[in-house]
C-alpha cells in the first residue's frame, strides 16, 4: 500500500492572493523543513531537486533527489507535473507510480510570494488545479505552501587553481566558486615534503556536492559519488616525486560543474604509484 509523503491537509492561504508571473517559480523554496531548488530545463519544462533534506511522516527526501518532474507551464500561469511518493510501512522505498501535481506562484496582499503545491495520490488520474486566486480543485492528497529562500545558486566557472579558499560568506551568497568548495592544499614552500595530500570539500548552500573527480597529471585517481561519501573529503597517499599537477572537477546536485587545479613539486623521492585512502569509486 502506498501513502502520500505530503500532509493530508489543505493549508489555507493567508489573506488575499493573486497569481504571480510564471517564471518566478525558478529558485530555492522552503518545503516542510527542507528546501527544493526549482530550475528550468532545456526542453521548456522545470524540475524540483531537494537541496536540503525534508521529511514527511517516516520518510525523508534526501538532498539530491529529483522530487518534482515534468513540470509544464500551463496557459493560465500554473504548472502541472509529477511528484515522487514513497511506499509506506517504514520501508521508505520510492513508489514507481508518481502523483499528478499542480504548482502556482501567488502574490499575497502584502506583496510577498508563496508557492502553492497541490497533490494527487500515486497513479491517480485526476489532475489537481490551482486557479489564479489560489483556489484548488481535484485535490486528493492536500496542498502545501512554500516561501522563497534564495535565487538558484550559480557557479563562477573554472577555478584559478589557488585552492584553499575560506569558508566565508560566499558559500551562502548564491555565487559558488571552486576554491570555496574544493580546498586543494596550499604549497607555501618551494616544494612539498609530505607524501599525502588531503582535499577538503565544503557543500555550497542550497546546492550540495554530488560527485568529485580527481586527476593527477591527467590520470583519474579518485571518483567519489554521493553526498554522504563526500563529507570526509579525499585523501591521496604516496604521491609521485618531481612536479605533478592535481586537478578536480566537482558536480553539484543541480548539475553545476566547477573545476580547478594546482601544481606541486615534491621535495623528496616518492613512489610513482598513488595510493588512495578510502576514495575508491563510491555511489551514494
Amino acid at each position: 500500500m502506498s501513502f502520500p509523503i505530503v500532509l493530508l491537509a489543505v493549508l489555507a492561504l493567508s489573506g488575499s492572493v493573486a497569481a504571480a508571473t510564471p517564471n518566478t517559480i525558478e529558485g530555492v523554496w522552503s518545503f516542510n523543513g527542507g528546501a527544493v531548488g526549482i530550475q528550468a530545463l532545456s526542453d521548456g519544462t522545470f524540475q524540483g531537486t531537494v537541496v536540503t533534506p525534508t521529511k514527511f511522516a517516516e520518510c525523508e527526501h534526501p538532498a539530491g533527489q529529483v522530487m518534482w518532474t515534468d513540470m509544464r507551464p500551463q496557459t493560465d500561469g500554473s504548472f502541472w507535473g509529477l511528484h515522487q511518493w514513497y511506499h509506506g510501512g517504514g520501508k521508505c522505498e520510492e513508489d514507481p507510480l508518481l502523483g499528478l501535481t499542480a504548482w502556482r506562484v501567488l502574490e499575497t496582499s502584502s506583496g510577498s510570494r508563496i508557492l502553492k503545491v497541490c497533490f494527487n495520490t500515486p497513479g491517480g488520474e485526476s489532475q489537481p488545479t490551482i486557479a489564479a486566486n489560489g483556489k484548488e480543485a481535484n485535490v486528493t492528497s492536500g496542498c502545501l505552501e512554500s516561501s522563497p529562500l534564495a535565487p538558484l545558486p550559480t557557479v563562477s566557472g573554472e577555478g584559478s587553481g589557488q585552492g584553499g579558499g575560506s569558508s566565508g560568506s560566499g558559500l551562502g551568497s548564491g555565487l559558488i566558486t571552486f576554491s570555496q568548495v574544493v580546498v586543494l592544499p596550499r604549497a607555501t614552500a618551494a616544494c612539498v615534503s609530505q607524501t599525502s595530500l588531503k582535499i577538503t570539500l565544503r557543500d555550497p548552500k542550497y546546492d550540495p556536492l554530488e560527485e568529485v573527480v580527481v586527476k593527477l597529471n591527467g590520470k583519474k585517481v579518485a571518483d567519489v559519488n554521493g553526498i554522504e561519501h563526500l563529507k570526509n573529503g579525499i585523501l591521496l597517499k604516496k604521491l609521485p616525486s618531481g612536479i605533478y599537477k592535481l586537478s578536480a572537477v566537482a558536480t553539484t546536485v543541480l548539475k553545476q560543474r566547477l573545476s580547478g587545479s594546482r601544481t606541486y613539486r615534491s621535495c623528496a623521492e616518492g613512489s610513482v604509484k598513488i595510493k588512495l585512502h578510502r576514495v575508491k569509486k563510491h555511489h551514494g
